[in-house]
């Protein structure tokens, strides 16, 4: 059976979802988004069974529909912070939201499908089932919400091979099998790898029985400073800092040493210099636990795991029947080449504002839903690759900057993003009375244009 539509969206995860949502909210359109999974929910679908979103509830999913209550978290190492949604909540989350979509009659979800491709109106869709295969035309525009695709624990294939004799498995599996060994090894510097070992501590492991394989660490944000609602005079003491350290640094260490020394930026090790940053936040208590792990092994990255030892690209250490080889590995969140996101007939999701996937993709929806020129709207949309290392941060913040101000200077876009619950500081008009509003804000906006001037003047060198 041939479908039409205005839209294709491949992918329903948190990105197509968020953009769906937004154009159906904006235009009379009609859209037909397609999965392979049996759900919506993209890699949530896959996640480990114990992960909570990084960042608060208050931001994530869809503009339509609030995600938690805002409530603020009671206990444990995120206490006084807004709730973070489990991976439980979030799926069921992402069901409502496709029955909601589908109510409006405008929207289509075809859930077990394989996009195979097309040209300009006509596309290939095969479901996983049956094995049929069907036309989608498309009168406007395919979405392609998979560029940045998350990989992830459970779904991702090592780099590395693993003996038979030796114990390895992926982050998933860790609460079922835990309890037959007696040491763990976590493979991963990222934010995966700190949820193994916060969980291996939270289960009564002691911190000597686990040993953490770093290839190279990371830079961490402070919690603190992403946070929304009431607390967003700490978000944009936060972004002070930012602009601070980009405007006054000489260099790129420069500007990592004043970000650690106001506070915005922590790493593990104070004896080692992180090399990685990934845009990722802990909270202090967090960043406290995993540093009693002392057993850290630097040797590159791992390339083989055999039955007695681990081969890494700059020595071998010992291990054995007892240990269990967890692969937090995944690069999780995929820094894919900046391409134009709109196109005549294709949009391609990316990061605009740093850190903010489902805002940025319903952001899109708003900006295609108008009626403009595809060359306005990626004036308003510049690409913004995700990061991975500390050179990444300078273009990262630019871009994120320049972004702002394009928006700041479009009434219906600043209008937009003023009352989205999927923006961070949307909460800001409410406390500018604040004494550290006024004075974030004051810094902020003396440095900004110098920071941005700066690293131009860092790329260009």
């Amino acid at each position: 059976m041939d479908i039409e539509t205005d839209y294709l969206v491949v992918g329903a995860g948190a990105s197509g979802l968020a953009f769906a949502d937004s154009l159906l909210a904006e235009a009379d359109v009609d859209v037909v988004l397609v999965d392979r999974r049996e759900h919506a929910g993209g890699h949530w679908r896959d996640a480990y069974p114990f992960v909570r979103l990084h960042s608060p509830s208050a931001y994530y999913g869809v503009n339509s529909m609030p995600l938690g209550r805002d409530q603020l978290i009671e206990s444990g190492r995120n206490a006084g912070f807004y709730e973070q949604a489990d991976a439980l909540e979030i799926c069921d989350y992402f069901d409502i939201v496709v029955d909601r979509l589908v109510s409006t009659g405008r929207a289509r979800f075809l859930a077990g499908h394989d996009y195979l491709g097309g040209d300009a109106a006509e596309h290939e869709v095969r479901n996983l089932t049956t094995g049929d295969v069907n036309t989608v035309r498309v009168r406007r525009k395919v979405v392609d919400a998979t560029y940045l695709e998350s990989s992830i624990p459970a779904t991702h294939r090592p780099s590395f091979s693993v003996a038979s004799e030796a114990s390895f498995e992926p982050l998933n599996a860790l609460p079922d099998v835990a309890d037959a060994y007696q040491r763990f090894t976590v493979i991963g510097a990222g934010k995966t790898g700190v949820d193994a070992c916060l969980w291996l501590l939270d289960n009564g492991v002691d911190p000597d029985r686990i040993r953490w394989v770093r290839p190279r660490d990371m830079w961490f944000n402070d919690r603190t400073h992403l946070q929304p609602l009431d607390q967003v005079a700490q978000t944009m003491e936060g972004i002070s800092r930012d602009a601070e350290a980009a405007a006054e640094a000489s260099d790129l260490t420069d500007r990592f040493e004043r970000l650690e020394a106001s506070g915005r930026l922590m790493r593990i090790d104070r004896g080692v210099w992180p090399t990685m940053f990934r845009a990722t936040m802990l909270s202090q208590p967090e960043l406290e636990d995993v540093r009693k792990i002392e057993d850290v092994v630097r040797l590159g990255r791992v390339r083989s795991i055999e039955a007695d030892r681990l081969v890494l690209d700059d020595g071998e250490v010992s291990t054995g029947s007892d240990v269990l080889h967890v692969d937090c590995s995944a690069i999780g969140l995929r820094a894919s080449k900046a391409v134009p996101i709109f196109g005549d007939d294709r949009i391609v999701l990316q990061q605009v504002r740093y850190g903010s996937p489902p805002f940025n993709a319903a952001l899109l929806g708003f900006i295609e839903s108008r009626d403009a020129s595809d060359e306005d709207k990626n004036r308003l949309s510049p690409p913004n690759p995700h990061p991975s290392s500390i050179e990444d941060w300078g273009p990262m913040m630019r871009v994120t900057w320049l972004a702002q101000l394009g928006w700041s200077q479009d009434p219906a876009v600043d209008s937009w993003i003023g009352s989205s619950r999927l923006n961070l500081m949307r909460a800001l008009p409410e406390h500018l009375d604040e004494p550290l509003m006024q004075d974030a804000l004051t810094r902020y906006l003396t440095n900004v244009g110098p920071a941005t001037e700066r690293l131009a003047a860092s790329v260009r060198a």
